[in-house]
């Protein structure tokens, strides 16, 4: 159902590096830091969330009748609807973030943007699992999950695509902000 997908198509957001920032003003050092220290929040709800959807794969795997199935995609919706609260919270947390550098606002606001997307697309996942929560009978349950398979294939690919937009737009920022960039290997 695309939880593989899922949960490896949204990184972990802490992707913005510690800010080693050479030869750029304070001012402009204080504001990368400040971006970088609620972009960063992330990390720790979305190690939670891969925790709870590999608790899910698990118990998914286990399954023997239609109440494990159903529980095992409710452990599943629950684990989505504390990311999805996390990802507005951030949204909320990224809004009250005063940047005076026009660039950096400009990259927040992209930011928003991206975040804002995931919380949508994974709500759409959500709400194509819940057809499995909801099923009445086993008869109903292949029906059902095919239905639940192609929502979530359009919820899977939003979340791909803003997976790239995300990486692009931290770069961006890591790259006007002077953070030390990762090396390639072999270089």
């Amino acid at each position: 159902m695309g939880r593989w997908q899922l949960r490896h198509g949204i990184r972990a957001t802490g992707l913005l590096l510690p800010l080693l920032l050479l030869g750029c003003g304070s001012s402009k050092v204080a504001q990368c830091n400040q971006l970088a220290e609620v972009v960063n929040q992330t990390q720790g709800f979305m190690q939670d969330f891969e925790a709870e959807i590999q608790t899910f794969s698990e118990s998914a795997a286990q399954v023997k009748n239609l109440d494990d199935i159903k529980l095992a995609a409710s452990q599943y919706t629950t684990a989505v609807d504390k990311v999805v609260t996390n990802l507005d919270g951030l949204v909320g947390d990224l809004e009250t973030t005063t940047l005076r550098d026009e660039d950096l606002t400009q990259f927040r606001d992209s930011y928003i943007g991206v975040v804002q997307g995931f919380s949508s697309a994974l709500t759409e996942a959500r709400e194509a699992m819940e057809l499995v929560v909801t099923v009445e009978s086993e008869a109903e349950l292949p029906a059902k999950i095919e239905e639940s398979q192609q929502q979530t294939m359009a919820a899977v690919s939003a979340i791909e695509d803003l997976s790239q937009t995300e990486s692009q737009l931290i770069s961006d920022v890591n790259g006007y902000c002077g953070a030390a960039q990762p090396a390639e290997p072999g270089s």
